[in-house]
């Protein structure tokens, strides 16, 4: 009597390029940032409203007078639009992960080790521009900033690169401190720098020793070369995108020095 053997075919995991695995970890990451209604409504509305408050009711009528104050505006708020969801796009997010032992799981996983981290910053980057656009849109529409297509374009490409150092800020954070306290300390590292560096409001004269040594000031210099506002205008080129490419470098060897380690 033959005996009839069937053979199981074997079960193999489908085979993904690396490519596409970023792409899917970036996609997941946008979209539960996008999902979660205590990120995405301030980091989104709170931007364009103050914006909406500031520039088109309490000076509404110094913008009209001086066209510059509008520019001046318009640069600020964008500064605080990509910058803010930048940072806490990556920061509290991270924090909490690796808490749980998330971070500990990924890396057991066989999927590229640094897609995960790469995910994070361009959400970041990506939050940062869904944040810019409604202010850009209402610059352009509005007129209010007098700024020409060519310099809305310029300021606009420096404003989306200006969110890598927030996000390497919010990655050194995440990575140094725990979930619950991790909004905190986004918050007390983010919130002096915004108004102390003088993108709100001009400072007097005794305060512009300590404008330089917030990212905030650099970025707001880069946006005013970039859109030919030479009014605004406190320091070269050359130093502020060194400063913030050092401050880059500086938040994100903290970060991986951190993260590099088991606990």
């Amino acid at each position: 009597m033959n005996t009839l053997t069937h053979t199981a075919p074997a079960l193999r995991a489908p085979s993904y390029s690396t490519a596409h695995v970023y792409l899917l970890e970036m996609r997941l990451e946008l979209l539960r940032l996008l999902r979660m209604p205590a990120f995405a409504l301030p980091m989104f509305l709170l931007p364009v409203g103050t914006y909406l408050l500031f520039a088109f009711a309490v000076a509404a009528e110094a913008v009209a007078k001086d066209p510059d104050a509008g520019r001046f505006m318009f640069a600020g708020f964008s500064v605080m639009a990509v910058t803010m969801a930048a940072l806490f796009a990556t920061c509290p997010n991270l924090a909490m992960e690796r808490e749980q032992g998330l971070l500990t799981l990924k890396r057991a996983q066989p999927a590229p080790p640094g897609a995960w981290l790469t995910a994070k910053i361009v959400a970041g980057v990506a939050c940062g521009v869904i944040a810019y656009l409604p202010i850009l849109v209402l610059g352009a529409v509005t007129g209010q900033a007098q700024l020409t297509g060519s310099q809305l374009a310029a300021m606009s490409a420096v404003l989306v690169a200006g969110t890598i150092p927030f996000c390497a800020l919010g990655v050194m954070l995440g990575a140094l401190t725990s979930g619950s306290a991790a909004p905190a300390y986004a918050n007390l590292a983010y919130l002096p720098g915004l108004y102390l560096s003088g993108v709100f409001f001009p400072l007097p004269k005794s305060m512009h020793f300590q404008t330089v040594f917030w990212p905030h000031f650099h970025l707001d210099q880069l946006v005013f070369a970039a859109g030919g506002v030479a009014k605004f205008r406190w320091i070269s080129v050359e130093m502020a995108f060194a400063m913030l490419l050092g401050f880059t470098v500086l938040c994100s060897g903290v970060a991986l020095w951190r993260l590099s380690r088991k606990g």
